[in-house]
């Protein structure tokens, strides 16, 4: 395992050979090995240099610091590697090695879509400097296609649910600096709970209209497994960070619909799927009836 301090006194020297980073993308990982070359190849192959690449590994032992090492000195690649409290805790460690004037969050099972994404949209925060832009980003799942996921323009929905994909979000790093960073107590809503405390604080947003990443379908939050799990975060974000009685009484109300709404919702899929698989088993039982029939 790569030890922190030895990385500690090292971080000057390594982060000074390459050009001063516009942006710095953090990705946590833990045992990635089948995805994250994936993530690295898109960074590593962006047509602009100021990028900062700082991985957070919470100790792998599938391969993934066999891949790290291999691209360590092929591009601005910084990384750790030690037991963590989740990818909360991973992210903020990134960030206090953090140097870009804007930070991008990929996970090791997300990818830039193109060699100018970043070129893209370092040429669109130039334009009008926020302090979050967020860009569109492509949900990519194994067994459907390709989809378009437009962040919600509207930021009053974020009372009620996350308007934003964290692949496509660059937040100013001085917000981390004004907000402090990611709360470690939920292990799937952190991003939900930072972004709303950030609009507490009337940070400034920035809708772009083209898309910059494909997000995986595998992470935490994208896991129908974890819904029910996720929708008593969500609750616990908004108890948490909600100022205001008018959006407090709106956002009961609102779980009053939306949880049996998820609810029926995850069991029709889940009936159906069982429905098809007990057909499936009637029917081979009354053709291996048939064939011992004749």
């Amino acid at each position: 395992m790569t030890q922190r301090s030895n990385k500690q006194r090292k971080t000057d020297k390594e982060m000074n050979r390459w050009p001063n980073p516009w942006i710095t993308i953090l990705t946590a990982s833990f045992n990635g090995a089948k995805t994250i070359e994936h993530t690295i190849q898109s960074i590593r192959s962006q047509s602009i240099q100021n990028i900062q690449h700082i991985v957070v590994d919470g100790g792998s032992t599938d391969g993934t610091l066999k891949i790290l090492r291999s691209y360590k000195d092929s591009y601005n690649l910084f990384w750790i590697s030690e037991p963590d409290e989740g990818i909360a805790d991973a992210l903020n460690k990134g960030l206090r090695f953090a140097m870009g004037e804007y930070l991008l969050v990929l996970q090791t099972d997300d990818y830039l879509l193109s060699q100018d994404s970043l070129e893209k949209a370092w040429e669109a925060i130039q334009k009008c400097r926020a302090d979050f832009h967020i860009f569109p980003a492509i949900l990519d799942h194994p067994q459907k296609t390709p989809k378009l996921l437009t962040p919600f323009p509207f930021l009053w929905w974020n009372h009620f649910k996350f308007i934003f994909c964290h692949q496509g979000c660059f937040v100013n790093r001085r917000i981390f600096e004004n907000i402090g960073g990611y709360r470690k107590e939920f292990a799937i809503t952190f991003d939900y709970d930072f972004f709303y405390r950030a609009l507490n604080a009337h940070c400034t947003v920035k809708f772009e209209n083209f898309p910059i990443a494909l997000m995986g379908a595998t992470g935490i939050s994208s896991n129908p497994s974890y819904l029910y799990e996720r929708l008593r975060e969500e609750y616990r974000v908004q108890k948490m960070n909600e100022e205001k009685l008018f959006w407090g009484m709106a956002q009961y109300i609102f779980r009053a619909f939306y949880i049996p709404y998820k609810r029926w919702i995850t069991n029709y899929h889940d009936g159906s799927s069982n429905e098809l698989k007990t057909w499936r088993k009637h029917r081979t039982q009354e053709s291996d009836q048939r064939r011992k029939q004749l």
